[in-house]
């Protein structure tokens, strides 16, 4: 827990009376590789801040899957549009990697909001860090090479990426597997 407030003061200040309530919210949990934390077409009820491991928030189509999103330590992850708007989500998430995380439901959030003087703001941080999340992520898909794409995930998480099937890293940087193939060839790297 300390590191969650460390990671959360970066951005608000917390009194100590607001981080008791914090604390008591926010669950800690694990589990291991493979396990589905939402499914498909269930409401989202928690959200997540990493620890440890790897998630990854995709969606199913015929012939393949397409992963959105992959969290890794020191991060908020979630089927965050089921989470706000309450309705079924149209995507899985799931562990890479055994994880570590906390956890926080809908409710207890909005309790947090309601009963701490920093709520709102932890609130805002929240939505901002999305925000600025997914516009990273566009600008990359726009302004970036596949190359560069995969070169700022492996310098942003080396360990991890090593152990994250390369299908679900082609994905998410948008591209086949045989692609990100010759693209680690290309820079001398095992697959």
């Amino acid at each position: 827990m300390n590191d969650f407030r460390i990671y959360l003061e970066k951005h608000l200040s917390i009194s100590d009376a607001d981080w008791d309530i914090i604390k008591r919210k926010f669950k800690s949990d694990n589990c291991t590789k493979g396990v589905v934390l939402s499914p498909l077409g269930k409401v989202e009820n928690k959200l997540y801040f990493l620890l440890s491991g790897a998630l990854r928030l995709y969606y199913e189509l015929e012939t393949k899957d397409v992963t959105i999103n992959i969290g890794f330590p020191m991060a908020f992850m979630s089927s965050y549009t089921s989470y706000l708007s309450r309705m079924p989500s149209d995507f899985i998430l799931e562990s890479l990697t055994p994880c570590t995380y906390l956890c926080i439901t809908h409710h207890d959030l909005l309790e947090i909001y309601q009963q701490t003087d920093c709520g709102q703001e932890l609130g805002r941080i929240l939505t901002e860090q999305l925000f600025l999340y997914l516009s990273h992520r566009e600008n990359a898909f726009m302004l970036k090479s596949p190359t560069q794409r995969y070169l700022d995930l492996f310098e942003e998480q080396p360990r991890l990426i090593q152990e994250i099937p390369q299908k679900y890293l082609a994905s998410y940087i948008g591209i086949t597997p045989q692609a990100l193939s010759r693209i680690r060839a290309k820079l001398g790297q095992r697959d």
